[in-house]
């Protein structure tokens, strides 16, 4: 309780308190395990083990009352708001720009609810075009095998993946400042071992994490503490790569500078102005408004989303404007977590925009039921008749 104490401040007791009117015994073990036994021990500092509950509450999705909780208990024990904020940038790489926007609607409350006068973090002031060299430069330094290691296997199957790979979740997201580099890989490990069958990259950020000077020690108390907030299947699953990964580890320096001839990036001028167009025409909505809606905690990711989603991604001609929103609805759909259900209102509008019907948005959802069940694809449909009903027949 004094943990809980501590982490909860003001009013920590209230959700306990109301998981004791109709589950006592859990009321109990939700104290005893995770505050008594777990977050007791002294393997990891208090806001560390903070980010790793975030982070794990992050890549869950559909966790916002425990989430926002925590985020408050990061506060509460020392960390800082620009932390938080900056965290959504890893959340990006890791989960997807859903979850940060989630993210930062909940940072929007916290501070105004704590009266924090948050500055808002500095948009870049570069051109976008040495993404590629930072983000291989971050890839260098990272694994002794370098950007093989990652981009590899994509190669000959999608180089264009590959390269959005180095340009931008390492060149743009996970080479930022503002977290050091071991509260980085600690929120990194702890998301990805939160979403699951993400062995490949976990291994390769449990690696980067012993590069950055996390001991093992420190690595196996946060995977310890996901048992709690990721289930124990979740851990132990992260606990075999683990184990894998200390055995073959053997200090080694990573692979060294990038070679010094690397691709120039484009421009994030011609990116913005390219997703601009794209965003104006699926949804009817102004690249500049959707940067401002970041404004007051992070403008870069509102441009992030216009140039990557929409200037890099959605831009691409290779399947019609209808096709990628139908599939773009099934994706949401098919998660099924809380965060993905206001971007599915976006995707069903934007698929009626393209050109799609009724029928076949209500085909692309239904084709979910063997895959996912019905509980999703009834909550899919429900949503989907939501934003069809508002439109003019």
């Amino acid at each position: 309780m004094q943990m809980l104490k501590r982490i909860g401040g003001e009013g920590y007791d209230i959700p306990v308190k109301r998981l004791a009117e109709v589950a006592p015994d859990l009321a109990r073990f939700t104290v005893e395990y995770p505050y008594g036994d777990v977050l007791c021990r002294p393997g990891l500092d208090l806001t560390s083990r903070q980010i790793c509950t975030v982070s794990a509450l992050i890549a869950n999705g559909s966790a916002q009352p425990q989430l926002k909780y925590h985020m408050n208990g990061f506060l509460n024990v020392g960390g800082k708001p620009r932390e938080l904020a900056e965290l959504m940038f890893v959340a990006i790489a890791i989960c997807g720009y859903t979850s940060a926007i989630n993210g930062v609607g909940l940072l929007r409350e916290i501070f105004k609810e704590r009266n924090i006068a948050f500055e808002a973090i500095p948009p870049v002031a570069d051109d976008g075009t040495r993404r590629y060299e930072r983000g291989m430069a971050t890839l260098m330094a990272w694994s002794q095998k370098g950007p093989d290691a990652v981009t590899g296997p994509l190669q000959k199957v999608s180089p264009e993946l590959a390269q959005w790979v180095v340009e931008v979740a390492y060149g743009d997201l996970l080479s930022r400042e503002g977290l050091s580099h071991q509260t980085r890989d600690l929120a990194i490990v702890s998301m990805l071992t939160s979403a699951g069958n993400r062995a490949d990259a976990l291994r390769f950020h449990i690696e980067a994490a012993l590069r950055h000077g996390l001991t093992k020690e420190q690595l196996i108390e946060a995977i310890t503490q996901l048992s709690i907030y990721a289930g124990f299947p979740a851990a132990l699953n992260a606990f075999a790569v683990a184990n894998a990964t200390f055995k073959d580890w053997n200090g080694a320096v990573a692979a060294g500078p990038a070679p010094a001839a690397v691709a120039q990036s484009e421009s994030r001028e011609a990116r913005r102005k390219r997703g601009s167009e794209v965003l104006s025409r699926t949804s009817a909505a102004a690249g500049e408004a959707v940067v401002r809606s970041f404004a007051d905690i992070a403008p870069d990711i509102g441009t992030m989303i216009v140039e990557n989603a929409y200037g890099d991604v959605f831009a691409r001609n290779q399947i019609s404007s209808k096709t990628r929103e139908l599939t773009a609805c099934a994706a949401l759909a098919a998660v099924g977590s809380k965060t993905m259900e206001t971007p599915l209102r976006v995707h069903v509008n934007a698929a009626l925009t393209a050109g799609a019907s009724r029928e076949e948005i209500n085909e692309a959802l239904l084709n979910l039921v063997p895959y996912f069940g019905y509980p999703v694809v009834q909550q899919a449909i429900r949503i989907a008749g939501e934003e069809i009903a508002k439109r003019p027949t």
